[in-house]
């Protein structure tokens, strides 16, 4: 079984260089410049779970790039640290967007777009050009939730 190891670092990545920097041992990197968010994968040498989390635990040191960047100030971090399995990683993440939460509320597009900017609706994962995108867990979650009553909710039951 191959095991992977995912850091997560914030900072502003002012030029290209930096990037290429921090993804020093790493064997993917990837920055996501609007929100300050640098990811480093890469395979680890581990067959079983402790061994696994023992590599991981040691990886950082192994990044001189990106610990260069977070001693000068540049990054913080790592914030997250993600061990997993090639198995889980396949299974990857299941997304949405407006069109799959109406549909799976029962309610319009328009009214997704309201119900979003509600405090208690899950935090979205990226936002493009095509509109905002979701983890659909946390969307379904939420929906088990929320009161789908028709009509306007009284004074003392939470919107829908």
């Amino acid at each position: 079984m191959s095991w992977y190891v995912e850091l997560e670092f914030l900072g502003e990545l002012r030029n290209p260089e930096d990037l290429d920097q921090a993804a020093e041992g790493a064997v993917m990197a990837h920055y996501q410049e609007k929100v300050g968010v640098l990811r480093l994968r890469a395979l680890l040498d581990a067959a079983e779970y402790e061994a696994a989390m023992s590599e991981a635990m040691q990886w950082p040191a192994r990044l001189p790039g990106a610990a260069e960047l977070v001693n000068s100030g540049a990054l913080t971090g790592p914030d997250r640290v993600v061990v997993e399995t090639s198995a889980a990683r396949s299974r990857g993440m299941d997304l949405v967007g407006a069109a799959e939460i109406a549909e799976r509320f029962g309610i319009s597009t328009t009214r997704v777009r309201q119900i979003e900017k509600r405090p208690d609706f899950p935090g979205q994962v990226s936002d493009l050009k095509g509109g905002r995108i979701y983890r659909a867990d946390e969307v379904d979650q939420y929906g088990k939730q929320r009161n789908s009553a028709a009509g306007r909710p009284r004074e003392d039951q939470s919107d829908a």
